[in-house]
């Protein structure tokens, strides 16, 4: 019996849906001349190609670490979702160009019910898939899926605006279409932001909050042994932060006893979740190492 990951799953549905709707929006839209549907289907065309960029992602992301990546390949996954929002950013710009021009030209929008549906039909499809996607990359810690998935939650709502751009056919408010296309234009860019506001500062190794630090400090001093912790530099991890500290302990004590205490506070900070592959520098507790800590 052939069995799929959640991974596949994610992008066989994200590619199957999007084609399908592909097809719909941009008949329908260059049918009727409808800028704010046409908008829409490129927009899914675009999701066609994130769709593959959240695939191989994560892929990627997922291999183990080796001699040239020595701390793995997880930032590729936020490299992706950059990407992302690149294409995002890109299909603004020729979408607000085009609704720009029928302003100008004062172009009329045909109406028709087929452009009502085509916009329902989307909006339900996409935000199925949003909630569906969302799930999977929460369950499995992917960034890029969730980039993904937020991306087909602004296209649902982007669908709205193209049934608002039909009502105005409907009434003959011709520029209803391309102001709507502008709409769908700043929610696609509201989308991109957001994106790149999570995923570059796990790129630039941003560090933990102080709650993180403060967490950090009191299980590191538990042990009595444990006089001071400092010089700590942690980075974010998908959700859990790796990097290295110093603890100065008793002079007194053996390196072989030093060391069984650095282990058992490692062990203590991995054993939460929320640290992962921890350094630990032993220096002895005397005033000169205590003051270079601060």
């Amino acid at each position: 019996m052939v069995t799929f990951s959640l991974t596949t799953i994610s992008i066989i549905l994200s590619i199957g849906v999007n084609a399908l709707l592909v097809i719909l929006k941009l008949v329908i839209g260059f049918l009727f001349n409808s800028i704010s549907l046409i908008a829409d289907g490129f927009d899914s065309i675009l999701d066609l190609v994130t769709a593959g960029f959240a695939g191989v992602g994560e892929r990627i992301s997922k291999k183990p670490a080796d001699s040239s990546h020595p701390f793995g390949h997880h930032k590729f996954q936020f490299v992706f979702s950059l990407a992302i929002a690149l294409t995002l950013f890109i299909s603004s710009y020729f979408i607000a160009s085009e609704s720009i021009d029928r302003l100008r030209a004062s172009t009329q929008l045909t109406f028709n019910y087929l452009i009502l549906a085509a916009a329902i039909i989307s909006f339900f499809g996409k935000m199925i898939m949003s909630l569906i996607l969302v799930r999977i990359g929460k369950k499995i810690n992917s960034p890029v899926i969730i980039a993904n998935a937020k991306n087909y939650r602004t296209d649902a709502f982007a669908s709205v605006f193209v049934c608002i751009a039909f009502l105005g056919a409907n009434f003959n408010v011709w520029w209803l279409d391309p102001v709507c296309a502008f709409i769908i234009v700043a929610l696609i860019l509201v989308t991109g932001f957001d994106i790149v506001k999570t995923s570059l500062p796990e790129l630039l190794d941003k560090g933990p909050t102080e709650e993180i630090v403060d967490k950090l400090k009191k299980i590191v001093l538990t042990p009595e042994e444990v006089m001071e912790v400092h010089v700590i530099r942690l980075r974010s991890v998908l959700g859990t932060y790796t990097g290295d500290f110093h603890i100065l302990v008793d002079p007194k004590l053996s390196i072989l006893e030093a060391h069984e205490i650095s282990e058992g506070v490692k062990g203590k900070l991995e054993n939460t979740g929320l640290f992962k592959d921890i350094i630990i520098h032993i220096e002895p507790f005397t005033p000169k190492e205590s003051l270079e800590g601060e």
